[in-house]
């Protein structure tokens, strides 16, 4: 079988709390090579893991309970968010879960030398916010490790100017015009397109799936990813049909090392 790149979309999230530190502790203890994020800010501008823009449904209040009306991450400070449980939801053994703040998360894959990719959601930050999502992975020598995913040609050039050696994820059209000019900004070992697997789970992207005419002309100026699998059908379709290099799942997926 080829060889290829196990992603874990928000950690391990079939049977952990998604983007906290027990999903990920879980991605690095059963052998993934890649952890999938994303990035909220609070009402202090501090970046944190999460992935809707309320907390509700992820968040509880610590004796359990649900969080009747809406809060925005953005309405919180970091101090506030911190008040709730963001593992119980998932289940009792995972009561005490925080929320991970950005300098958490990179600490965590600096020690376990795991890497992270983080959703294009950047893209939606104020000017302000990305900077200073930049300057915290810049402060820690965190680069090495951070993959960044976008599909504005406007991002892709500013995350190259800060960081010109970074791992690019692209997930937006793949148009010819738009490989190409893909393919005269970033080497083909820095950047991996990204294309969905026809399933219930992607189901809901108007992007057109996989299919080996894409497969093909991605393959010739980058390497391919293919989003999000579940079933050991899928995985074997996507690295024997259309030479996958990375492949994301939610934790269905198990690692397999060669």
């Amino acid at each position: 079988m080829k060889k290829y790149m196990l992603e874990a979309h928000q950690g391990v999230s079939t049977e952990y709390p998604g983007n906290t530190l027990a999903a990920f502790s879980a991605a690095v203890r059963l052998g993934y090579d890649m952890i999938e994020l994303d990035t909220k800010f609070t009402a202090d501008d501090r970046c944190v893991i999460l992935h809707d823009h309320t907390i509700n449904r992820t968040a509880r209040r610590r004796d359990g309970s649900k969080i009747e009306s809406q809060l925005p991450i953005s309405s919180l400070t970091l101090a506030d968010a911190l008040e709730y449980d963001y593992g119980i939801a998932a289940g009792e053994q995972f009561r005490g879960e925080k929320l991970p703040t950005l300098e958490e998360v990179l600490e965590f894959a600096a020690a376990n030398r795991i890497l992270l990719k983080f959703d294009n959601v950047l893209q939606s930050h104020t000017e302000a916010q990305q900077e200073i999502f930049f300057d915290t992975v810049e402060r820690m020598g965190a680069a090495e490790f951070v993959g960044f995913t976008a599909n504005s040609f406007d991002f892709i050039e500013k995350i190259l100017h800060r960081f010109p050696n970074s791992q690019l994820h692209y997930d937006g059209p793949v148009t010819d015009e738009n490989l190409a000019r893909l393919s005269e900004l970033v080497p083909r070992e820095r950047v991996c397109v990204w294309i969905r697997f026809d399933n219930e789970r992607t189901s809901w992207c108007k992007n057109p799936p996989v299919s080996d005419e894409l497969a093909k002309k991605i393959h010739n100026i980058a390497r391919l990813g293919v989003w999000l699998l579940t079933k050991e059908s899928e995985r074997t379709e996507a690295l024997e049909r259309y030479q996958a290099d990375i492949i994301e799942t939610d934790g269905s997926l198990s690692p397999e090392r060669y």
